[in-house]
Order: structure tokens, then C-alpha cells, then sequence
């Protein structure tokens, strides 16, 4: 252990050494904290007496192949920083969205637009930056144009949900330069069923926001040909809060401005208005509703499936109200009154039909499989204001792709594969502030793994891809983007390993970013993207990633930490000018060499395993931030510094757990942007296992303290807080 922990000593400090020539003074926070984590992962790690001899939760976890990987690697086994929630971990934790279902992730915060309206953020990064996917292709969707747009990925029946931490453009393109959610579900069947039928119920309800959800799937067949059917419901109500929906420091700066205004109607009306706005959230309400058929036919070689999937959801858009204010002239109070209701019924009408198909096809020789993926996705959303529709967008897609994984003796495994994805965008109406385009990619992409020695782990891949975009209104774009990693994973014993992964990537710039302009109502700004300024198109942004992870696994305690550094050029940025058009301020599409830098870590700890009972404990924390080199502005909805600590018991089928997160504040904020407050969460379950029937219950609380809580990652945090005390109920019974 003595030598192990010298090695480690000297990986760090060439690590820290690396940091503090790479980054600013003004970052000692991060190594500070990062060092103190270091300390205590270490620290535990020499106080460990015997190796992992069983098996708990994290540990099963951490055995999961992952889908996303092309030789069907664990957690253990790769290279970048990938982490799974599954299991009775996600029935507990599944929300209304795939950003609230992942926002307590290690890494993980969301882009909270209300409950339905909730995309992953990664590490700082967000919208075309975080690929969503589902089985591992995209999901076409219209949600990373902004933060208002539902992501149209179901949850409710997914089976895991994997999370890639950090740049996954090699595999799966250069959108994917802050990470990726893959939403993985069993509707397409790659073994034949264990039973003739089998099939599973989910319900689930939440008191703060008013959710009723409720799924069910079934699966029947024999060893050659199984079908699939499955449906779900899910409806929300207005989101309850502990106060006033604007934060303390935006009323402050309200109230400022009020003093200097000399019309006492407008104060006593923006007085009613600030007293709606209290304890409840206006239009935040929803109802989601789907399905999917599928069938798959096994054969001794492989299998090949089919299913056909649609989804329809209608969902609020809170302070959109506010939003549309400038549209019309406030004449006298009646007139003012009609718009004030007419704006705050601005709601989503969202509609999509998804046909998957996957197929694999076992091979002789050095070449061992061949899978075939493919999504044809037709995706419409209408943007209601009232009875009348506003604003109309359609994305018509198709995600295609083709594996081939290979073996050359015992040390030597890969794979690699063609990938082709077309996506038909067009925006019809009034707050149609992106041009129609037709985007298409065209990728090779190849991952390579060579085990140097049982303790010396190699892995490589490098991608090319050919981007277009045209649209008739604008100038094209075309132009080739190239990626490459190299990753090592070095076991120093059988319950110790390091692993350190160096990319450089390159992402194109997007339609948005090119040719934006106009009005984007929903997040109360004007957007004007390079083409549109005159200043050309964009340059791809250059990307070269560090992660170091050092993984535990020890009989009584396992750890993870991660440490990464991030060095981006031509980040493409949007920035406030500070000019105003049409009473919205005006923001423009740029670039700036960006470094982003932070850690995340993990210690799980047995203290008890007797026949009383087994009791664990968690700690956890994360952190990031990014800061412009030219201009020394940190970017805008950056997660603060985080840590948690949680207790879990279980006995029999009995289980109990508290957790606490605290939210530091984040004073680091982009120019234009308030400061937000920290706040604690204290969070508490308590469940219950039958195994005959199988049946799981479970009730949760959240946010017992009724905590003022505010997601810095969220564009509405200064007007729309998480939501408040909240008790929730839930049901998962498989047979």
C-alpha cells in the first residue's frame, strides 16, 4: 500500500503542477477543493485492510455492460468518466423529465424550464453541447434549440439511463462536446424472453408539482419472435413554491427601478402582479401521453427488430406572460388585463412518432459482430398563444448507423462503424428567430482497446465527420470535423485502478448559431447568429479534454474521483451587447478561447453489515467553471460548488435513506447575469421489496425544509424557483 499510495502522490502532483500553469489564480478555489478531496479518497484508501469481497448496489452497478460503449465495456472498464442509474435507484428518482430524473447525477444539473420542460446539463455545458439520446441514437427532437422545448425522450419506461461525463463526440458526433444521457429501454429485445409473458407497472405522484404518472409494458413470444406493447400517462399541475416566484435580489432591482417611476398605477399593478406570483407557479401544468409496438425475431446468429413509438404532450411555458409584455401598448387597464390572460396561456402542443430499428449479426473470423441501428423521427411542436397558434416547428429526421466489432487474439478488441444523420428543420410563425435549415452528418468513427498487460488497460478512437447545412435564406456551411482520444487504464491492485483520457475534438457550429435573428421570446431576448451580423460563419470550436479518475473497491468503502480540465478554442458564445430592440436586450453569436476546469467525487461507506441490518453512508461533491481568456468573464449558468452527504439502511425488505445536498453560492456570474443564493436540500425514502408478487414501494420526500431553491444552471432562476416541499408516492410491480 505504501508504494501504491507514493504513485498516486506523484500522479497528483504532476497533475496539480499541470493546473496551476494551465489556470488562473482566481481558480484556487477548485484546487483547493480538489486537493482536500484528493486527501480524503486517499486517506480512505490506506486505512482499507482487505479487498471488495461483496457485493452491494454501486458495486452491481458498476458490472452493467454499457450500451453506449462499442465492445460492451462496464463502468470499470472505461476510460471516460460514465456513470448508470437503474434499477429501484431510478423508480425513486424518475421525474416528469429526463433533466429532473438526473439532476441530483454526480455532474449532473438540468436546464429546469418547469417540470416537463428539463434537459441534462453536464458539467456547465448544455443545449447542442449534451446529446440525448434514445438506444443509443439521436433523439431529433427540437429541445437543444432552447431551453423551453421538452426533450421528446420518455423516461418513465426506461429501463437505465447511462451518463457520459465530458467530450463523446469520437462516437457519437461533434454535438456532443460537454457529454452525453443514452435512455435505454428493452422494446426491441436482443435475447430471447426468459418467460412466455412478462411485463411490468409503474405509478408515481408528487404533491408539489401535481404529477400522476402511470406506465405499463408487456412482452410475449417464445425463443424465436417476441412483440412488445406499452403505454404511458403522466400529467402535472401548477408547480407549488415556498414564496414569491421571483428571487430576492431580482424583486430588490425591481423595486428599484419602481422608485423611479412616477406612475403610481403601474407600481400598484406590478404589487398584484408580484402577489400572484406567490406559492404557485401559473401555467406550469401539463399532460403527456404515448406508446410503442414493437416486434423482434431471435435466430442462433443474432436478432433484428422493429418499433414504432409516438408521443403527445401539451405543457405551459411559465413567465412567457412576462415575455410577450412588449408586444402590445398598455392604453388603459382593461386592455392590459385581456393581454396579461391571453399571454399567460402560452402553452406547447407537442406531437412525435419515432420508428426504431436495430439488428445484430454474430460473425466468424477476427470480425465477431455486426449491429445495425436506424431512427426515422417525425417531430412537430405548435406554440399556442390562446385558441391561436403562433409558432409551428417541425423536425423531420434520420439517424443511421452501422458497427463492426472485431477481435485479434486475447489483448486486442474494437470496433468501428459508418454513421449518417439528417435533420429537416423548419420554424413557421412570429417567433420563428431561426431560418428553416437541413443539417446532415456523415461520420467514420473508430474505437480501439489493447490490454498492454493484465494491469495496462489502452484505449483509443478517432472520428471524421462531414457536416452541411443549407437553408434558403442564408449562406451554407460545409466543412469536416476531426476528433481523437487516447485513454489508459492502469490497475495498481484488484480493488485500485487509475484511468486518464486526453481528447481533442471539434464541434461545428449550428444552424442557431449561424443564422439566429430575431426575437427568442422565451428566455426574453433578441438573438442575431455570425451570418446574420455579417461576420461570416463561424469557426469550429477546438476542444482538448483531460480526465483523471481514481476508482476504489474495497469490502467496507469505494470511492471515485475525477478530476478535468477543458481547453477550448473559438468556444462559440452568446453574449449581451447591452443595446436593447424592441424593449429586449440584444445578444450576438462570438467567440472566445474558453478554459473549463473542476472535479467530482464519490465515497460510499459501509458502517454497519450484521443481521440487524446493513447501514451505508454517501458522500459526494462537483464542481465547474469556465471562464473566457480574452475577456476574464466566467460563462453564464454554471453549477456552483456541490456536496452531499446521505445515510441508507436496509433490513430485509425493509429500506430507509436521508440525504442532504448543499448548493453554495454562485457568485461567478456571466456580465448581465444576477447572482444566485446557495441552498440546502434535505431529502428523505423510505421503501419496502415483496418478492412474490414482485412489487416495490416507495415514498420520498423532497425539499423538506422548504428551501427557496434556485437552479443556476435554469435561464428562469431569477423568476421561477424549484419547486417546494414535496411528498411523493410510487409503485413499480414486474411480472
Amino acid at each position: 500500500m505504501l508504494t501504491i499510495r507514493c504513485q498516486l502522490f506523484v500522479v497528483y502532483t504532476g497533475l496539480e503542477q499541470t493546473m496551476k500553469t494551465s489556470i488562473t489564480a482566481g481558480r484556487r478555489q477548485i484546487r483547493t477543493v480538489a486537493y482536500s478531496a484528493s486527501v480524503l479518497m486517499l486517506c480512505s484508501v490506506a486505512v482499507g485492510a482487505q479487498e471488495s469481497g461483496t457485493e452491494d448496489g454501486h458495486h452491481e452497478i458498476e458490472e452493467i455492460v454499457v450500451s453506449v460503449s462499442p465492445i460492451g465495456r462496464t463502468i470499470k472498464e472505461l476510460a471516460q468518466p460514465t456513470s448508470v442509474l437503474e434499477g429501484d435507484a431510478l423508480a425513486v428518482k424518475r421525474a416528469a423529465s429526463i433533466g429532473e430524473t438526473l439532476s441530483g447525477e454526480v455532474g449532473v444539473s438540468s436546464s429546469y424550464f418547469g417540470p416537463v420542460a428539463s434537459r441534462p446539463v453536464i458539467r456547465g455545458q448544455y443545449g447542442e453541447r449534451v446529446r440525448v439520446l434514445s438506444n443509443s441514437l439521436d433523439a431529433m427532437d427540437a429541445s437543444a434549440l432552447s431551453s423551453d422545448h421538452a426533450v421528446a425522450v420518455e423516461g418513465i419506461l426506461a429501463d437505465r439511463i447511462e451518463i457520459v461525463r465530458g467530450p463523446a463526440t469520437l462516437l457519437y458526433g461533434s454535438g456532443a462536446a460537454g457529454g452525453l444521457v443514452n435512455v435505454v429501454d428493452n422494446r426491441i429485445m436482443e435475447k430471447p424472453l426468459d418467460e412466455p409473458v412478462s411485463g411490468a407497472l409503474a405509478l408515481g405522484t408528487d404533491s408539489a408539482t401535481g404529477r400522476r404518472s402511470g406506465a405499463a409494458k408487456v412482452a410475449f413470444g417464445n425463443s424465436a419472435v417476441a412483440a412488445h406493447f406499452d403505454y404511458y400517462r403522466l400529467t402535472t399541475e401548477n408547480v407549488k413554491i415556498p414564496g414569491f416566484a421571483e428571487s430576492a435580489l431580482f424583486r430588490a432591482l425591481e423595486e428599484e427601478e419602481h422608485h423611479d417611476e412616477e406612475d403610481e398605477h403601474e407600481d400598484e399593478h406590478d404589487h398584484e402582479h408580484e402577489e400572484e406570483a406567490y406559492g404557485v407557479v401559473e401555467n406550469t401544468d401539463s399532460v403527456t401521453e404515448g406508446g410503442a409496438a414493437a416486434i423482434t425475431f431471435t435466430g442462433d446468429k443474432g436478432f433484428v427488430g422493429v418499433s414504432v413509438s409516438m408521443r403527445d404532450s401539451n405543457y405551459g411555458i411559465p413567465g412567457h406572460a412576462h415575455a410577450h409584455e412588449h408586444e402590445e401598448d398598455h392604453e388603459d387597464e382593461e386592455h392590459e388585463e385581456e393581454h396579461e390572460e391571453h399571454a399567460e396561456a402560452v402553452r406547447v402542443d407537442l406531437e412525435q412518432t419515432r420508428v426504431d430499428v436495430k439488428g445484430e449479426y454474430s460473425l466468424s473470423g477476427p470480425f465477431k459482430k455486426a449491429r445495425f441501428r436506424l431512427a426515422k423521427n417525425d417531430y412537430t411542436h405548435m406554440e399556442l398563444e390562446g385558441t391561436e397558434i403562433g409558432t409551428i416547428f417541425n423536425s423531420d429526421g434520420l439517424d443511421a448507423r452501422v458497427e463492426i466489432q472485431h477481435a485479434i487474439g486475447d489483448r486486442f478488441d474494437g470496433a468501428f462503424g459508418l454513421q449518417y444523420k439528417s435533420v429537416d428543420f423548419e420554424a413557421l410563425g412570429d417567433e420563428a428567430f431561426v431560418p428553416p435549415t437541413d443539417t446532415s452528418q456523415l461520420s467514420l468513427f473508430v474505437f480501439e482497446e489493447y490490454a498492454l498487460t493484465d494491469d495496462w488497460t489502452l484505449q483509443g478512437s478517432a472520428r471524421v465527420e462531414r457536416q452541411t447545412l443549407k437553408s434558403p435564406l442564408a449562406a451554407d456551411y460545409e466543412d469536416d470535423a476531426f476528433g481523437v482520444s487516447v485513454g489508459a487504464i492502469w490497475s495498481l491492485s484488484d480493488a485500485l485502478a487509475l484511468s486518464a483520457n486526453l481528447v481533442h475534438s471539434e464541434r461545428h457550429p449550428n444552424a442557431t448559431e449561424l443564422y439566429a435573428d430575431g426575437a427568442h421570446l422565451a428566455v426574453g431576448r433578441i438573438e442575431r447568429g455570425s451570418v446574420t451580423l455579417g461576420n461570416g460563419q463561424l469557426d469550429k470550436e477546438l476542444s482538448t479534454n483531460l480526465d483523471l479518475t481514481l476508482r476504489g473497491n474495497y469490502e467496507r468503502f469505494d470511492f471515485t474521483f475525477t478530476t478535468f480540465i477543458n481547453d477550448v478554442d473559438d468556444y462559440i458564445l452568446l453574449t449581451a451587447t447591452g443595446l436593447e430592440d424592441d424593449e429586449l436586450p440584444v445578444f450576438h453569436y462570438g467567440q472566445d478561447d474558453v478554459t473549463i476546469v473542476g472535479f467530482e467525487a464519490e465515497l460510499g461507506i459501509e458502517l454497519m453489515d450484521s443481521e440487524k441490518g446493513h447501514l451505508h453512508s454517501r458522500f459526494f461533491s462537483d464542481y465547474a467553471e469556465a471562464e473566457e481568456k480574452v475577456s476574464g468573464n466566467y460563462l453564464s449558468r454554471m453549477p456552483p460548488l456541490r456536496f452531499g452527504f446521505g445515510l441508507h439502511y436496509s433490513r430485509n425488505a425493509l429500506g430507509a435513506a436521508l440525504n442532504v445536498v448543499y448548493h453554495d453560492d454562485q457568485n461567478k456570474s456571466a456580465v448581465n447575469e444576477l447572482a444566485t443564493e446557495g441552498y440546502t436540500m434535505l431529502n428523505a425514502e423510505l421503501s419496502y421489496t415483496f418478492n412474490e408478487p414482485d412489487v416495490f414501494l416507495f415514498v420520498r420526500g423532497t425539499n423538506l425544509t422548504d428551501e427557496d431553491a434556485r437552479q443556476n444552471s435554469s435561464p428562469l432562476k431569477d423568476t421561477f424557483p424549484l419547486p417546494g416541499r414535496s411528498l411523493q408516492l410510487g409503485l413499480r410491480y414486474n411480472f
